[in-house]
């Protein structure tokens, strides 16, 4: 199977003979209950017939890095100071979240320091062996996703301020969040605008993160003021520059946020989580000519292969009859679905596509 001609025919909507199947991640505890159970190596995509996603080898984020040390620590807990020169409290037992000490920008002078560390021009972002690699890419037979976390106006200064400053800046600080935004899109422009002339992606992956399960963590009204413009100014300017299709990651109850990503210039939309109320039919009766991506209810995969008949059984036919759906879990595969039960999963998706695209 040519990978990415699968995939582009899927993103207009078309039918190919054979589906692209990928999952978004794996959990670590996952991949350990899956080798214990039959998984050899660390990647199920080998074993299974899928594909997997890459992005480019380029330093995206904040570069150069933060010194990663701990500044203190107990018997229970480590401060430490990270690579995005996040400061944080975290457990020494746990893979808990951690918790925030202290973001690198607060005010307007925090983000001037931090410039220097912002310069899409730094040569070291790119590989020194960037032809070569070049040419690996153009070789490739799996997805290749353009943006990692970097492609963002609310996750990208969410971390760099925490998520209550940014929400306080809207308010606060207005003119801080415009000036982070207008770097940000230069950044961004400056820094792709290099890569594509070079590289062809399978799509466009802008990460968010920006709702929860009883809907976005900001109002549509701020959404218009504070990301759209930046949004419209760079979806025409990387599909000026070839990029042809755009998918949003955001976890929680997105069905506020679709219709302004749509005035975006945005195609689509992930992984469509399950628990917090997103049911991927109605969005599709909706939206007929927008990507949905995910929307297949993990826990239910966990519950054995009669739930997973019934969970695929429901949601998967409306959809590929339709068009325009990549079909994956609704976010990364947790350790509660077996390996037998996650490959017995992705056969019975391929066969319920052959049945009904």
């Amino acid at each position: 199977m040519n990978v990415s001609a699968s995939i582009q025919a899927l993103l207009r909507f078309e039918k190919p003979d054979e589906l692209c199947q990928f999952e978004w991640g794996y959990w670590p505890e996952t991949l350990a209950r899956w080798q214990r159970e039959g998984l050899r190596g660390d990647a199920p995509w080998v074993e299974t017939g899928i594909t997997c996603y890459d992005r480019v080898p380029v330093a995206a984020r904040i570069w150069p890095p933060f010194e990663e040390k701990i500044l203190s620590e107990t018997a229970d807990t480590r401060i430490v100071q990270d690579a995005e020169g996040v400061i944080k409290e975290i457990s020494r037992q746990t893979t808990a979240f951690p918790r925030y000490i202290r973001h690198p920008v607060s005010d307007r002078r925090d983000f001037e320091r931090l410039k220097e560390r912002l310069d899409p021009r730094t040569p070291s972002r790119f590989p020194a062996d960037w032809p070569a690699t070049v040419e690996r890419l153009k070789r490739r037979n799996h997805v290749l996703v353009m943006g990692g976390i970097e492609i963002s106006f609310f996750g990208w200064h969410r971390d760099l301020m925490g998520l209550e400053n940014l929400l306080l800046a809207y308010y606060d600080q207005p003119d801080l969040v415009h000036a982070i935004s207008r770097h940000h899109l230069a950044f961004l422009q400056e820094l792709y605008a290099r890569i594509l002339r070079d590289v062809t992606f399978d799509f466009v992956f802008v990460w968010e993160d920006m709702s929860y399960k009883n809907g976005p963590l900001i109002a549509p009204a701020l959404v218009r003021q504070f990301m759209l413009p930046y949004y419209r100014e760079l979806t025409a300017f990387f599909r000026a520059c070839g990029a042809k299709k755009f998918l949003v990651d955001s976890d929680g109850d997105v069905t506020a946020l679709i219709p302004l990503f749509r005035e975006a210039g945005i195609d689509g939309m992930l992984p469509f989580e399950v628990a917090a109320g997103m049911d991927i039919r109605p969005i599709a009766e909706a939206y007929p000519d927008f990507i949905i991506a995910g929307g297949l209810d993990k826990r239910e995969l966990a519950k054995g292969r009669a739930a997973i008949d019934r969970e695929l059984e429901a949601k998967l036919p409306p959809l590929f009859r339709r068009g325009g759906y990549l079909p994956s879990m609704d976010h990364h595969v947790p350790p509660e679905v077996g390996w037998s039960d996650f490959q017995y999963y992705l056969e019975k998706t391929r066969t319920l596509y052959a049945q009904y695209r």
